[in-house]
């Protein structure tokens, strides 16, 4: 059996990333191929870097000085720190053991990976927002898979950029590094502009894994929180936003159903709603599957709705937006999009599933399709060039 190596956003703690890996993971099992995930981690997504943030928050930042002075204390504070930020790794560290198939080695830096690449027959850059420059901090050169022998394809499947356009000083790497590729898919419209400017005029646009997998196959993995039963209104709340803080609680009043809202840590946990903090990335699938309604301003919370046909209305982020709108816009449900916090009318609005799961399965059919032309076009290119 051939092996894909793929490289993605897996190591950041948050349930999209972990259920996006998991999703192309099985994708290219089901196309006949062995799927390895790189165990790659950006500088910032190691545990000590979470620590570090935390020294860099404006209450322990005013103690600068002082760590400075005197570097024991430092070091006898961040014992809690790390221990914080063990417990809320935990849920995702566990589902990445148990569920993906990782390479043997972690590789921590960008030289570790090209002195010592993992070996596959092809290797792939998956998707999230891999060639977000903002969200890497810079232009993160493995994931365009600089590390990847020479002759050996390349592919990208479900890549984003997750903005509008990139800015001048990214375009020519970019040029460079996707000329390199065989096969380039991208999983929002204004990725794929972005990527067809730069010369890849055969990129084609496909559905996030996550959407790619059926509701039925999601099922399979789904567990739920002992303490939650009944109807709910399930909150899935990435940024800060008062506004829609009130509108929830508004809502919950108006529908007369209890929030369910899932947290990432105590920090953010929610008076007016039954706040889970850090839930197995399981439970995060079955409270989708279980909900009345969702509130949300998450794209793949925002993409498990409609998988799982469930009522829902989505906030639009004040930074990388475009991802929902994109999906919102394909199903043709562009009005799920909260456009006032007076609108507590929408939740109730129709959704017409019929056209959602009909467009999906449609897309689900033609974004597989092209995966699978993509590894056979490799695999030949690949063989071609052994001769």
């Amino acid at each position: 059996m051939k092996k894909a190596d793929i490289i993605t956003l897996h190591t950041v703690s948050n349930y999209g990333s972990c259920l996006q890996t998991y999703a192309t993971q099985r994708i290219f099992e089901q196309c006949g191929w062995e799927a390895e995930i790189i165990d790659y981690y950006r500088k910032d997504n190691t545990p000590d870097a979470a620590v570090d943030r935390m020294f860099e928050s404006s209450k322990l930042k005013k103690l600068s000085m002082l760590w400075k002075k005197m570097p024991i204390l430092k070091k006898l504070a961040s014992i809690p720190l790390k221990s914080m930020v063990s417990k809320q790794r935990k849920p995702f560290d566990d589902f990445r053991k148990k569920y993906l198939n990782l390479t043997e080695v972690s590789y921590f830096s960008e030289e570790q990976l090209e002195s010592n690449p993992p070996i596959a027959d092809l290797y792939c850059t998956g998707s999230d927002q891999v060639w977000n420059s903002i969200w890497n901090k810079g232009f993160e050169k493995p994931f365009y898979l600089e590390f990847a022998p020479e002759g050996k394809p390349r592919i990208a499947f479900a890549a984003s950029i997750g903005r509008e356009s990139i800015d001048d000083w990214e375009i020519e790497p970019m040029r460079k590094a996707l000329s390199r590729y065989s096969s380039i898919s991208m999983r929002e419209t204004s990725g794929l502009e972005i990527v067809r400017s730069l010369g890849c005029t055969d990129a084609h646009l496909v559905l996030d894994p996550t959407l790619m997998l059926t509701r039925d196959e999601w099922a399979k993995i789904a567990t739920m929180p002992s303490n939650i039963s009944g109807d709910y209104i399930l909150v899935y709340q990435l940024n800060k936003n008062n506004d829609f803080v009130e509108y929830s609680k508004k809502l919950s009043e108006r529908l007369g159903i209890p929030l369910v809202k899932i947290s990432y840590g105590l920090y953010d946990v929610q008076k007016s709603a039954n706040t889970l903090v850090a839930p197995r990335v399981t439970d995060f699938i079955g409270l989708f599957l279980n909900a009345k309604y969702v509130l949300t301003d998450s794209f793949h919370a925002t993409a498990y709705s409609l998988n799982f046909n469930k009522p829902f209305i989505s906030v639009a982020p004040s930074r990388f937006s475009t991802r929902i709108v994109s999906i919102l816009d394909l199903v043709h449900e562009p009005n799920r999009l909260l456009q006032s916090y007076f609108d507590l009318d929408l939740m109730q609005k129709p959704i017409d599933f019929e056209n959602v799961n009909a467009i999906l399965n449609s897309r689900r059919h033609d974004s597989l399709m092209f995966l699978k032309h993509s590894l056979a076009y490799s695999e030949q290119t690949s063989e071609t060039n052994e001769e």
